[in-house]
């Protein structure tokens, strides 16, 4: 039985990002070991891992941003949107930079799949959240604090949410 060749090129792309450059060192290397229908080998491709997910129920959105403090955290200010399917505990997929260079992430868990961030009646968020690095206290970090390094090899990013 012969493999396709489909399949042998993506396994070697695949094998070439999970070796690339690392936003985020991992205990368990098998983490970003996945597969999913966003994930195809493209260059500056961004393997994103979401821990935290208590029901597989809504969607995972992630927004893309620049290294740029101006529109940080803002529709305005996001280079790009992604939605899929929410599945717990851990919810994985791929988002592609548009280039190499410094980025920041911030995902939700949009739990009743309204397209959009709900917060409760103080402003609060009232649905789980998490920005690049995990460098959350009270309140988002600056960019500088979410920033991680694409390479044409892409990265791996880890997010828990909140």
């Amino acid at each position: 039985m012969s493999i396709p060749r489909t399949f042998l090129i993506a396994g070697v792309i695949v094998g070439a990002i999970t070796t690339g450059a690392s936003a985020k060192k991992t205990e368990d290397p098998e983490k970003f070991n996945f597969e999913h229908v966003s994930c195809n080998g493209a260059d500056n491709q961004i393997r994103l891992v979401v821990t935290g997910v208590k029901y597989s129920a809504g969607r995972i959105t992630a927004d893309l941003y620049p290294n740029q403090e101006d529109g940080f955290l803002k529709k305005r200010g996001r280079i790009t949107q992604v939605k899929f399917a929410a599945k717990s505990p851990v919810t994985s997929f791929c988002i592609i930079a548009p280039t190499v260079g410094s980025f920041a992430i911030a995902v939700y868990h949009d739990k009743n799949a309204n397209d959009g961030f709900d917060k409760g009646p103080l402003g609060l968020p009232a649905e789980p959240w998490g920005i690049s690095n995990n460098k959350v206290r009270f309140k988002p970090p600056p960019v500088e604090k979410a920033l991680f390094e694409v390479s044409h090899a892409g990265a791996e990013v880890e997010i828990k949410l909140k």
